[in-house]
C-alpha cells in the first residue's frame, strides 16, 4: 500500500510539473539572449564586422519586439531601457557602416556597451520570474 500511496504521489507530482508552462516571456526572453549572444560572437577583426553587426542586430530587434509583446507592461521600464539603448545602436552601427573612422566606431562600442548593460538587467529581471 505505501508503495502505491508514493508512486501516486511521485505521478501527481510529475504530472503538475509537467502542466506547468511558463509564461511566453520565458521564451521569448531566451530567444533575445541566444540573438544579443550572437553578436558577442561576430569577429571584430573581419572584414565582415560591421556587416555582420547589422544582420545580428536585426535578429535581437526581431527578438526584443516579441518580449515586448509577450512581456505585457510587468517589465515596461526594463522594456523601455533596453529599446532605447538599442536604438542608439542601430543609428551609430549604421553611421558607422557609413563612414567608418575612429569617432564612429568609438561610438558603435559605446553604444553596444550601454545596450549590453539595459539587456542584461532586463534578462536577469525576466528570467527571475520564469
Amino acid at each position: 500500500m505505501k508503495i502505491t500511496i508514493a508512486a501516486t504521489l511521485f505521478l501527481a507530482v510529475s504530472l503538475t510539473a509537467c502542466g506547468e508552462d511558463d509564461p511566453a516571456v520565458c521564451g521569448s526572453i531566451d530567444d533575445l539572449q541566444a540573438s544579443v549572444e550572437g553578436v558577442t560572437e561576430i569577429d571584430v577583426d573581419s572584414g565582415t564586422a560591421l556587416t555582420d553587426l547589422e544582420s545580428s542586430l536585426a535578429a535581437v530587434e526581431d527578438n526584443l519586439a516579441d518580449v515586448r509583446a509577450d512581456a505585457e507592461s510587468e517589465f515596461a521600464e526594463p522594456l523601455d531601457a533596453v529599446e532605447s539603448s538599442f536604438a542608439a545602436l542601430k543609428t551609430s552601427v549604421d553611421a558607422a557602416v557609413t563612414a567608418a573612422s575612429a569617432t564612429t566606431l568609438s561610438a558603435a562600442g559605446s553604444a553596444l556597451s550601454m545596450f549590453g548593460t539595459d539587456v542584461k538587467t532586463l534578462i536577469d529581471d525576466i528570467q527571475s520570474t520564469c
